[in-house]
């Protein structure tokens, strides 16, 4: 991870506005000091999201996620730390020194490396497929798909040669040597022999939002038997890297984020996309050979007001498109489905009807509701009794999976103006089902996150060591007083050090807190929040620290109880993991004695 100065830090970020840059994710509501909005990391109906403008911090109080202002960029772009300060450095006009990095951890250069590495690969493919010889065959394969030089150069589009070591070559006459190409990807290591990862395939380089070439899509250019008879995999792609995440990331979105379209087109393949391109359609996107996740749903939510899915109308694309819709409502999201008749695929669709065919394709995408119920109509004869009364019965379970009371009655209305049945009927099976159906918590709740704080702290300490959740609070209330005062900082620091505190994300602000106050300075949450960007758990756990809502009516009094609370519990979890009756008996004592320092420490010449 790399850091530049907390001056140039908290530049950059008071030329930004925190609320004008997350309100264009959510709506936010002003509640007294802070603004309020429903959490985009995991679905609520009641806002408990909250932004501290002054302090540039945001808390969730019903999943705990918390973070700065770069941790929220980090989430919300996909960013790493290092991306999210260029990226808000560039919206507010601000260039970086080139000596206001520190050197970068280990993790950023490896990071790095494969970034550099990606990138002259990808103009090693290129330049390949450009060769008059080496490239004939990707030139051809890219020809009989009717794709122009524009799109090869919009796309950055490649040719692997068919050799096992032409690419390693190239990167190791740049100074990489095999462990790092075999880190990036780009080869791997087979019989104590180390061989290109991608041969004798056209290439798609990915690319995510930030311009960074992430990995990379290779294609057979034609039937992938090989002359042994043997089968190729048609399509590779890169393994996962610290860069690529295929679940995280999107095909062709650093292209439809810039699209004036208010919807992003979710295709199946990296050919659709490019094709829908080419027609001069530019807001599709494609998964990168897997089935939609979660994270990419929310990812074209933060771009498409609505995702129009586009898949291949046989039976695996219809399968997709069901799951993909329930995942984009599960993100929070809307989506309709284009459907492509009389072609196999968007790449086709285009080929037949050309780019005026597929916008109007585009313009008559049906609801999802409407393309679920239509999929089960077709499963039924509707003049028949029994097929009208076991339509109505799926029919309804695809309305009780639905929030939106409005698209409830319309679908309703309409089930029964189509079967004949009343709508009293088909509202009677569809509260009945809905009654049923089991309400599902956040996946990430606070409690889940508190436990998982817990277990995670006590995983790598003995027995004697061990915290009880209860601990953990007290430690955490004790640093929110700290956080407010100077001098009661300085205090709680001379009667409990740093590396007393339960976990290394407590030490860390404990200390970092008292160095500010030693100054004389009130503690920068914001930047002092940089020392756990990266690492979600942590970033949570320091960030609620600085959210406390609590008043006492004598803060001192609370500070040393809690402190008190603290050192007494360590003391019962020794005891009573101890069985050496003789270190015992000297933690009994210890404990003992507690009280009368406890009557100590508030004394002002302490």
């Amino acid at each position: 991870m790399a850091f530049i100065s907390d001056d140039l830090y908290n530049d950059i970020c008071m030329a930004n506005d925190i609320v004008d840059y997350a309100s264009s994710f959510m709506s936010l509501k002003k509640s007294g000091k802070s603004y309020m909005a429903c959490c985009p990391f995991h679905n609520e109906k009641t806002p408990s999201f909250h932004i501290d403008r002054d302090k540039q911090l945001f808390h969730c109080f019903g999943c705990g996620a918390s973070g700065n202002f770069v941790q929220l960029v980090m989430r919300l772009e996909g960013l790493d730390y290092r991306d999210a300060i260029k990226f808000l450095a560039e919206r507010a006009g601000i260039t970086i020194p080139e000596n206001g990095v520190r050197e970068s951890t280990g993790l950023t250069r490896k990071k790095d490396a494969i970034y550099e590495m990606n990138k002259i690969a990808a103009r090693f493919f290129y330049d390949t497929l450009m060769d008059p010889e080496k490239g004939r065959v990707g030139r051809k394969y890219f020809s009989e798909r009717k794709l122009g030089r524009k799109t090869i150069i919009k796309f950055g589009l490649g040719y692997a040669p068919d050799s096992y070591d032409a690419l390693i070559k190239h990167l190791k006459s740049k100074g990489y040597n095999e462990r790092q190409i075999v880190e990036a990807g780009l080869a791997v290591s087979r019989r104590n022999n180390t061989v290109d990862k991608f041969r004798n395939r056209v290439m798609f380089p990915i690319i995510n939002v930030r311009g960074k070439v992430i990995g990379f899509g290779g294609r057979v250019p034609g039937s992938n038997t090989a002359a042994d008879g043997f089968k190729l995999a048609k399509y590779l792609n890169s393994p996962e890297t610290p860069v690529f995440d295929k679940g995280s990331n999107l095909f062709a979105l650093n292209l439809a984020k810039n699209s004036n379209a208010q919807d992003l087109i979710l295709c199946e393949g990296y050919m659709d996309v490019i094709t829908v391109h080419q027609a001069g359609i530019d807001n599709a996107v494609a998964t990168l050979g897997t089935a939609i996740t979660d994270q990419q749903a929310k990812l074209m939510l933060r771009y498409g007001r609505e995702i129009l899915i586009c898949y291949d109308m046989d039976e695996a694309g219809t399968k997709a498109a069901l799951r993909a819709i329930e995942i984009i409502a599960a993100a929070g999201g809307r989506s309709r489905v284009i459907r492509i008749k009389g072609a196999k695929d968007p790449d086709e669709f285009i080929t037949k009807y050309g780019a005026a065919g597929f916008k109007k394709a585009a313009e008559l995408a049906v609801p999802s509701t409407q393309f679920r119920l239509s999929l089960i109509k077709g499963k039924y004869d509707l003049n028949d009794t029994d097929g009208k009364i076991r339509f109505v019965d799926e029919a309804a379970q695809v309305l009780a999976t639905l929030d939106n009371p409005v698209e409830v009655d319309a679908y309703i209305k309409k089930t029964a103006s189509e079967t004949g049945i009343s709508e009293q009927a088909v509202f009677g099976k569809y509260t009945e089902l809905r009654g049923k159906r089991r309400r599902y918590s956040p996946v990430k709740t606070k409690e889940d996150y508190k436990r998982r704080e817990v277990t995670r702290i006590n995983s790598e300490k003995p027995p004697g060591e061990r915290v009880t959740d209860s601990v953990i609070e007290a430690e955490r209330r004790l640093l929110s007083i700290m956080a407010q005062s100077k001098r009661l900082c300085l205090k709680a620091n001379a009667v409990m050090k740093p590396e007393e505190y339960s976990n290394k994300v407590y030490s860390t602000l404990a200390k970092r807190m008292g160095e500010y106050a030693e100054r004389g300075e009130q503690p920068e949450p914001s930047v002092i929040l940089n020392e756990f960007s990266g690492d979600h758990d942590a970033e949570n756990m320091a960030a609620a620290v600085f959210f406390n809502t609590e008043v006492y009516s004598d803060t001192d009094k609370t500070l040393f109880d809690l402190i008190y609370t603290i050192k007494q519990n360590k003391l019962d979890a020794r005891i009573n993991a101890s069985e050496d009756p003789g270190e015992i008996a000297e933690l009994i004592n210890e404990k003992n004695t507690l009280g009368e320092k406890r009557s100590e420490w508030g004394r002002e010449d302490k």
